[in-house]
């Protein structure tokens, strides 16, 4: 018969550690910087789309999709940027009408 061997000693188990928890970075950068470089950006998108345009017009650019990519890409942008504008003055009108 064959013996069969049984180990009895104690593994050690590995538990897993526990990540620090990182604080978020504070930013430096003001509302108005923020603002303002959202609306550089949409205002960029909107350069390249018509950039894009008019190299589809040209016959540079064949591909009709890059065109319709960077178009919606612009009109997405800016409609994010009226909603935000829209947002804003919503809560300026509601702090003007807040009775002290």
């Amino acid at each position: 018969m064959n013996a069969i061997t049984i180990n009895t000693l104690p593994q050690e188990i590995s538990l897993p550690t526990a990540t620090p928890v990182l604080k978020p970075e504070v930013s430096t950068e003001n509302f108005k910087d923020t603002l303002s470089k959202f609306v550089q950006s949409v205002n960029d998108l909107q350069t390249k789309a018509g950039n894009a345009e008019t190299s589809f017009l040209k016959g540079d650019i064949t591909d009709v999709h890059q065109v319709m990519i960077a178009v919606e890409e612009a009109s997405v942008a800016f409609e994010l940027l009226m909603e935000i504008r829209n947002k804003l003055l919503d809560s300026y009108q509601q702090i003007i009408r807040m009775s002290v």
